[in-house]
């Protein structure tokens, strides 16, 4: 099959499932595993995330550019009244650091695991149990603390490996702690820009050293783009759900997948 309608379908699958809780990674090796797309390394992996990460930043454009500029604020100009923005970028930073650790220290076996199929079936029934404990929980309405959010971070980091959802495991743990559905998405997905900033420019830097043609390029770039569109209006969808408090059904299709994987892949 052409390589520019690959990259397309699998710039969908990327778009759809970065923001859902089913684990966009996991997807893409499933696909990768029926086009019988070999890579030793994750650079395609990372150009499609880079346009999720476009699409998620332009969402949230408004509330980060507030959260900058009122940190700016505090530093720079002792405005007390944004401390709170402070100390919610403090958070960010923190729960970002356990993903950021683990994911240098394994990044090879993180890797490696990106071509294993039967693997991903076993992480998403990891992903099936997050995703209905808060429903088991059910706990009281409570703030995002310094604590919870280095626990959440520990979440993040559990997602490094496909079939584990990274929006799934942060949402999920944040509800479960008591973290309002909205509040939980927003931190989670505020998470997602830092470190995904980092393995983008990393990756992009690993596309340039191995000299890709002219096709290969605009294979990219097309994928980039349609994974901006599609993650965009799934981030809209995601939403909807929250807010219909809906999000724990998607665990009944990270079950369903995981069965398909591991006894008929």
């Amino acid at each position: 099959m052409n390589t520019i309608i690959i990259f397309i379908i699998l710039a969908i699958v990327q778009g759809i499932t970065e923001p859902l809780p089913v684990s966009s990674s996991g997807h893409l090796v499933i696909f990768k595993h029926f086009f019988d797309i070999v890579s030793d390394n994750a650079i395609l992996e990372i150009m499609l995330h880079a346009g999720s990460l476009i699409a998620i930043i332009v969402f949230y454009f408004s509330e980060i550019k507030s959260l900058v500029v009122n940190n700016i604020l505090f530093v720079f100009k002792k405005r007390k009244e944004f401390s709170e923005d402070f100390n919610f970028a403090l958070k960010l930073v923190l729960a970002t650091i356990p993903a950021g650790i683990i994911g240098l220290l394994f990044k090879d076996d993180i890797t490696a695991a990106l071509s294993d199929v039967r693997l991903v079936g076993y992480f998403y029934l990891i992903t099936t149990f997050l995703l209905l404990l808060p429903r088991l929980i059910k706990p009281s309405t409570k703030p995002i603390t310094f604590p919870r959010a280095l626990i959440i971070g520990f979440a993040q980091a559990l997602a490094l490996q496909p079939g584990v959802s990274r929006s799934g495991s942060t949402i999920a743990s944040s509800m479960a702690l008591g973290i309002k559905p909205q509040d939980a998405m927003k931190f989670s997905f505020f998470m997602f820009i830092p470190i995904a900033t980092i393995v983008i420019a990393s990756g992009t830097y690993d596309l340039v050293q191995s000299s890709p043609d002219f096709l290969l390029l605009v294979a990219y770039a097309i994928a980039i783009f349609v994974s901006f569109a599609v993650t965009y209006y799934a981030m809209r969808w995601l939403t909807f759900i929250i807010k219909k408090d809906k999000y724990h059904y998607f665990a009944f299709y990270t079950f369903v997948l995981s069965l398909i994987i591991l006894f008929f892949l």
